[in-house]
């Protein structure tokens, strides 16, 4: 789903955390690993009349401690990240029954869905564009753009819009002049929660996953 999140929140910082963390953690294993390579092969090769002085050796300890620690550290960092995320899905586990607003796909059965608009106050026409899966245009439909809600499909198109799931958005306009277009936001049944990659996922009908910082409110169900 390509929604963006109006707000940052503390699960999806930490899941954002965790990526770029897991590469530093694997950038400061080899170095931990290539360190001990190194200090060994001088310890075996140095020449025993003229050993290495100790303060180079106390040097090289420390950096050997840093590299130590800075491994450590990432390890007990995807280990916080990891329990976060299970306590989160535990949480989120409540939204399972209830329905969910986002402006993600939406998975038509047949029935008519209730779409919620956001056209700007400027627009005197504007237009629900349709788009199927396959990302074809399906189907373009003048609507009224004062209007907060309106019904897709409408009951003249009732039968004749294939079971599947479709992106939908308006396009409207001030006289000649296109204006942006305008994502359109539905209610969504929530009948499973996982752990994907990004963090925890509702699952919602029609198999549709979503982040669970991209819903924008959250009801019973109707």
């Amino acid at each position: 789903m390509d929604v963006t999140s109006p707000t940052s929140t503390p699960q999806a910082t930490a899941a954002k955390a965790a990526g770029s963390n897991d590469t530093a953690a694997a950038q400061a294993s080899g170095d931990f690993e290539m360190f001990l390579k190194l200090l060994t092969a001088q310890i075996r090769n140095q020449d025993p009349m003229e050993p290495t002085d100790a303060t180079e050796y106390t040097a090289q300890l420390a950096t050997f401690s840093n590299v130590e620690q800075a491994v450590q550290t990432n390890e007990l960092l995807k280990s916080m990240i990891s329990r976060f995320d299970s306590q989160h899905a535990t949480s989120a586990a409540s939204f399972i029954g209830m329905e969910v607003r986002h402006e993600g796909p939406v998975a038509h059965d047949g029935m008519s869905t209730v779409l919620h608009t956001a056209i700007a106050t400027a627009a005197d026409r504007a237009e629900l564009v349709v788009v199927d899966a396959s990302g074809n245009e399906v189907g373009r439909h003048a609507i009224d753009p004062d209007a907060e809600t309106i019904g897709w499909p409408s009951a003249a198109q009732a039968g004749a819009v294939p079971p599947g799931l479709y992106d939908l958005h308006v396009e409207s306009w001030a006289g000649d002049m296109q204006l942006d277009r305008t994502p359109v936001a539905h209610y969504a049944p929530v009948s499973e929660v996982v752990l994907g990659n990004d963090g925890t996922e509702m699952v919602l009908k029609g198999g549709v996953r979503m982040p669970t910082t991209e819903m924008q409110s959250i009801r019973a169900a109707q």
